[in-house]
Parts: structure tokens; sequence; C-alpha cells
């Protein structure tokens, strides 16, 4: 395994953190941009540095609207990673520029959390590897926000000890920029330019909960709902363990309240939906009869897991980093494998990163 040899290094060399705040700055004003933000405002150990936009009219607005009127803005990227006052960078821009923008944090010598999904394909993938195991100081996560949550850690638990048999696991939502796709246009969540497609952004979802709750597939299979666009609107994939298989279900161009369900046997452990787990149940055999096991989660999603790479960055932590980062790497993987069998392709290229090493 990669992260086994990449990963797990000496710490004693790495830069101590527990007694600093983090400046954080963040690329892009998407909404998710707004929800990080907020989740910072929450944390006492972190604070938002700065603000990259490519047109600082729009940041500079987008700054006040997020009640951060005096923090700088910033329209060039090597500007901004010049700043020695930014300790950690937030990359929500799109898909396509994850890897491009990863790997530039990286060589400033920041930390970095990417979007999911983080990486187009493996090879880019163990580029960042190389990079960060010559770089034990830094840290580097993917937003994949459901994993960290107090419900996703409760299944966790209620899963442990039982054999699983089974599993269906979907998240298909309505995507407004669809419209704009039956009108004959092409916006970048539709577009392969742009790494877009159901089976990315939703789909990355469900893939990062099979893995995390089940471990990496023997074999991965895609059947997708193609669009003119030429990306998935949605499609049925299947993951394939030992013993039992793992459906998947994603889709953008449907509203769907099909729940998610993990089978063990005669019982169900049910979700109403594994990305956002407002509603636990384990329902005992083949009655009605269930325990609510759910606990309240936090009002923002992105609360839990900014809490938790701020602390294994503020503790130095690089067991749960290299657990995290081994678990990031085989979604990459699967996602990559699941669009492989399905002949989707995005026109991407990988740069060496010998030279930067």
């Amino acid at each position: 395994d990669m992260l086994q040899t990449a990963y797990i290094c000496g710490s004693s060399q790495a830069r101590k953190e527990s007694d600093t705040m983090l400046r954080i700055e963040t690329i892009g004003t998407r909404m998710i941009t707004i929800e990080i933000i907020a989740a910072v405002k929450e944390n006492p150990q972190a604070e938002v540095g700065a603000i990259y936009s490519r047109n600082t009219d729009r940041g500079a607005a987008f700054a006040t609207t997020n009640g951060l009127p005096n923090v700088p803005v910033y329209d060039d990227l090597d500007t901004l990673l010049a700043d020695p006052t930014i300790d950690l960078v937030y990359v929500a821009s799109p898909n396509n520029l994850h890897f491009d923008q990863t790997k530039a944090v990286l060589l400033a010598g920041k930390h970095v959390i990417t979007e999911k999904p983080a990486f187009t394909n493996p090879d880019q993938f163990a580029v960042i590897a190389r990079l960060l195991n010559a770089r034990n100081h830094q840290y580097y996560f993917e937003a994949a926000r459901h994993i960290h949550t107090p419900n996703f850690i409760k299944m966790q638990h209620a899963l442990a000890g039982h054999t699983v048999t089974g599993a269906l696991l979907s998240y298909a939502k309505y995507s407004s920029r669809y419209d704009q796709v039956l009108a004959g246009e092409e916006p970048n969540i539709f577009s392969p330019r742009f790494a877009g497609g159901a089976l990315q952004d939703l789909g990355v979802y469900l893939v990062y909960a099979a893995i995390a709750l089940f471990g990496k597939p023997l074999a991965a299979h895609y059947e997708p709902h193609m669009l003119t666009t030429g990306v998935d609107g949605g499609g049925v994939g299947t993951l394939t363990y030992p013993n039992f298989t793992v459906v998947l279900r994603p889709d953008k161009t449907v509203q769907s309240r099909v729940p998610s369900e993990i089978y063990l046997g005669k019982d169900t452990v049910w979700t109403d939906n594994i990305a956002e787990l407002q509603q636990l149940r384990y329902y005992h055999g083949s009655g009605e009869q269930f325990d609510d096991f759910a606990t309240t989660q936090p009002a923002n999603g992105m609360s839990s897991e900014l809490a938790r790479f701020v602390d294994i960055i503020q503790q130095n932590d690089r067991s749960a980093f290299a657990e995290l980062f081994q678990l990031s790497a085989r979604v990459n993987e699967v996602l990559y494998a699941l669009r492989q069998d399905a002949g989707l392709h995005f026109p991407v290229t990988v740069e060496a990163a010998a030279d930067d090493e």
C-alpha cells in the first residue's frame, strides 16, 4: 500500500502547531465556501485569514457578505501562497483545478483541505503522496464531511461485531444545473472538461461511506446514464466484496427519497440519507420494530470535519492523518475504477513531481 510507506513517517521533525491558531484562506466563493467559513468561525483554534477569487470585486463582496470586511482578498494565487501569515488553504474550486492548486499549496509550505473529489486519478494522487512524503510537517485532507459526523461514527459502532451481508447506498438529488443541460448548455458540474458528473459529485459520498465502513472492494462496476454533455447524470454502481455486494445509486437528474440500508442478515441498519445522516435506525428482523440510535448533528455539516482536521494538525497526529489519507487514496482509486469501467474519461494531465521534491 502506497500510504504504508509514504505516510507513516517519523514525526520527530514535524513542526509543532499546538499553541498556534490556524489562519485559513479559502479558494472559491460558492455555497460550500460559505459553510466552511461559518465552521471556521465556530472553531476557537482557527480563523479566516484571506479569501481568493479570480475577481477582486466579487471576492470583496463575498468577504463582506460573510462578515469578513477586513480580511485580505487575493486574485493571484502566487501572491496568496507567498503570504507568510496563512497556515492552511481550503480548495473549493472546480474539480479539474484541485490537483494543480493542492500541489501549489503544498509546495508553498502550507497545509491544505481539498474539497471532494480531491483528484481525478491515482497518478495525480501519487504526485501529492510523494510531495507529502518529503514534507512530514504538512497536512492534506479531503473534505468528505459526512464520515466525520457524530451519526456516521454511531453507524460505525452499530456495525461493529456484525456480519454485513449487503448494502444499498443512495444519493439522488435533482440539480438546478440540470435544467441548463436540458436547455442545451454545459455547466461545469456536468462537463467533462471540469471533471463533472453524478459519480464525481454525489457518488463520492457513497464510495467514501462504503470504504470507511467496509474497506476497499475487490471489484467496481458502474452503469452510467449518459448525458449529451459527455458525463453521467446518474447511474448504478456495484462494489464487490468477498461475501457481499454494495449497490451505489448516485443521480443528479432525479429527486429521490430512497434511504440507504446496510444488511446484517435478518437485521437492517437504516439511514434517511447517507450523506446527511439525520436519522438512524436499527431494524430487528422482518417486522417494523426498530431502535432509533441517532444523535443530534451539528447545524453546520462541515463543523465536525474541520474540528477534526484542526485537532490533527494542532496535536501533530500523524497516525490519524495516515489513516485519513489512506482512506482518501482508496476512494480515489475506486472512483477512478468505476469511471474506467463505464468509459468515463476526463481530459487531464499529470506533471511529474521529481523536480519539486
